[in-house]
C-alpha cells in the first residue's frame, strides 16, 4: 500500500484535541496512521460496502487544526447529516465519508461509509424522497469493516507507485489503464499537479 500527498502532522497533540472535541477516543490502529500520513490516499483506494461495491475510500481528513478544512470543521458541515457518534475521517472527491460509527461500541467503532446522495424510491417512475423526522435518516450509512486495520486490508484496485518528480502522472498512455474510482483518484492528483484530466 501507497500513501500519496501526506501533509505533515504539525502538532502530534491535535490528535486528542479532536477527540476532545467529539467525546470520544479514536483507535490506536487510526491513531498510528495518522501520525505518520496526514491528510494522505491510500493505494489502492476502493472499497466495498454492505450495499455498494468498489466506492472509494478518500483521503484521510485533515488533522493540522490550522487548516481551512480539518477535521473538526469538516465534521461540523456535517453533523447534522449523520447520527450522534459518527464521525468522518476520511472524505472522497464526491464528497462522501468514511467515518467511524461509535454508537455500539465506544471502544471499537466499526468504520462506515456516509452517501451524500438522499435516499430515494421509485414510485410510478419518479424519484420520491420520503419524509424523516431526522436529517441523518435521509441518507445511507453503509457497513464496511469492524476496524480501521481490516478497512485498509480490504482496499482493492490499482495501486499507484509514489514518485518524487511526478513522471507517473503526466504519461498519458500509462494512466488510461486506471478506470471508475481509481481513475477519479488519479485525475484528482493530477488537478492538484495543474495537469488536465485523463479521459478515455
Amino acid at each position: 500500500m501507497r500513501w500519496l500527498h501526506k501533509k505533515a502532522l504539525k502538532d502530534i497533540n491535535s490528535i486528542n484535541k479532536v477527540e476532545e472535541t467529539f467525546g470520544i477516543k479514536f483507535p490506536i490502529d487510526f491513531q498510528h496512521i495518522v501520525k505518520s500520513h496526514n491528510a494522505a490516499t491510500p493505494y489502492p483506494n476502493e472499497v466495498d460496502t454492505s450495499r455498494e461495491k468498489g466506492k472509494a475510500f478518500g483521503e484521510l481528513l485533515n488533522f493540522n487544526l490550522d487548516a481551512s478544512d480539518n477535521i473538526i470543521i469538516l465534521y461540523q458541515e456535517l453533523k447534522d447529516k449523520i447520527p450522534e457518534k459518527v464521525f468522518p475521517i476520511t472524505m472522497d472527491p464526491a464528497g462522501n465519508f468514511m467515518c467511524f460509527d461509535f454508537r455500539d461500541d465506544e471502544a471499537h467503532p466499526v468504520v462506515v461509509r456516509w452517501d451524500h446522495e438522499q435516499k430515494f424510491i421509485i414510485e410510478k417512475s419518479e424519484l420520491v424522497i420520503l419524509d424523516h423526522l431526522r436529517e441523518s435518516d435521509y441518507y445511507h450509512l453503509d457497513f464496511v469493516a469492524d476496524s480501521f486495520t481490516t478497512a485498509l486490508a480490504n482496499l482493492k484496485g490499482e495501486e499507484i507507485e509514489a514518485s518524487e518528480s511526478w513522471d507517473k502522472f503526466q504519461n498519458t498512455e500509462t494512466l488510461k489503464k486506471f478506470s471508475g474510482e481509481d481513475l477519479v483518484q488519479v485525475n484528482r492528483i493530477r488537478a492538484l499537479q495543474g495537469l488536465p484530466p485523463i479521459n478515455k
